[in-house]
């Protein structure tokens, strides 16, 4: 195996204590714009809200920190595949929860524990599966990163519609799996730049111009949505869904459109399939039994039998 591949990974695990801090710092200042005593799921971040986070050190230092993480990961992709790299990414969810009880000085409990493993779990059986049909031999073509951006956008659009009508607990977990979805298509397009450029593309021709634009508007779209998860519940959740679906749709990105899984069998497409559920699975349970999503449930428990009796 290539060493720079080993390199990829470290700088992989540097970036997701990056990542996870920023998230920590961007929650916390997104959080600070809302009255306090109500609700996280009840929270919706409108456009002004959005801007006025510029004004807030708190949440600048997080996405500093997170720009940093993202200039490591950057480099880390220039170095091995999408399917190797960017799994590593879930490491951020153990960073995040460690971080937010001591921030919070909520317990950790062992159903938390207990999500954060089957997440982890489900995210690195599908990086075994996925890196090791890694190839990135087939030649690299345009029509198909166009057909990506519409039907990413479309299925975005779809599950935008149905967080606004989800239960409080898993508000937070669609508003970032919808953001999660846009920022690894948008790893996929910086991928597809390097290879465009690699093969003799101008970095002012109009391909490698198209997939940046796919990119920016990509991370433009994520950023918007991410802040909604942070919004609407803990940060944990929120880096969990991201450091768990933005690797898939990378990885199949890179499976499919950059021609990396172009040795993939049937059998590694099922192991793929059944660990991407697992690690799926792990967010929906890290959803439901992270403390805030309990005390919630309590408090609309006791209000609806406060008002029953009424």
């Amino acid at each position: 195996m290539d060493p720079m591949i080993f390199v990829a990974i470290g700088m992989q695990v540097v970036s997701s204590f990056l990542f996870a801090s920023g998230a920590i710092l961007q929650s916390l200042g997104v959080h600070s714009t809302f009255a306090s005593g109500r609700s996280a799921s009840s929270n919706r971040l409108s456009l002004s809200g959005l801007l006025s986070l510029f004004l807030i050190p708190k949440w600048l230092l997080g996405l500093l920190f997170v720009l940093v993480g993202a200039g490591i990961h950057l480099v880390a992709l220039s170095f091995a595949p999408v399917a190797v790299v960017q799994p590593v990414g879930i490491l951020a969810v153990p960073w995040s929860v460690l971080l937010a009880s001591r921030i919070h000085k909520h317990q950790i409990t062992r159903k938390l524990w207990l999500a954060v493993a089957v997440t982890i779990l489900g995210v690195m059986g599908f990086t075994v599966f996925s890196a090791k049909y890694a190839t990135g031999e087939k030649e690299l073509t345009f029509p198909p990163m166009v057909s990506a951006f519409v039907i990413v956008c479309i299925v975005c659009a779809v599950m935008s519609f149905f967080a606004m009508r989800a239960a409080p607990w898993a508000k937070a977990m669609l508003w970032s799996a919808v953001g999660a979805t846009f920022y690894g298509l948008a790893s996929g397009f910086m991928k597809a730049a390097m290879l465009l450029y690699q093969h003799g593309h101008p970095l002012t021709g109009w391909h490698i111009v198209a997939t940046i634009a796919m990119m920016i508007a990509c991370y433009g779209l994520g950023v918007w949505m991410i802040q909604q998860g942070y919004a609407s519940g803990p940060a944990e959740i929120t880096v969990g869904t991201m450091t768990t679906v933005d690797p898939l749709v990378a990885v199949l990105f890179g499976l499919i459109v950059l021609g990396e899984g172009a040795d993939l069998t049937v059998a590694s497409i099922i192991g793929m399939v059944v660990f991407g559920a697992v690690a799926v699975y792990g967010v929906v349970m890290l959803s439901k039994d992270h403390p805030d999503a309990i005390e919630e449930r309590e408090k609309a428990e006791a209000a609806a039998g406060t008002a029953g009796v009424s």
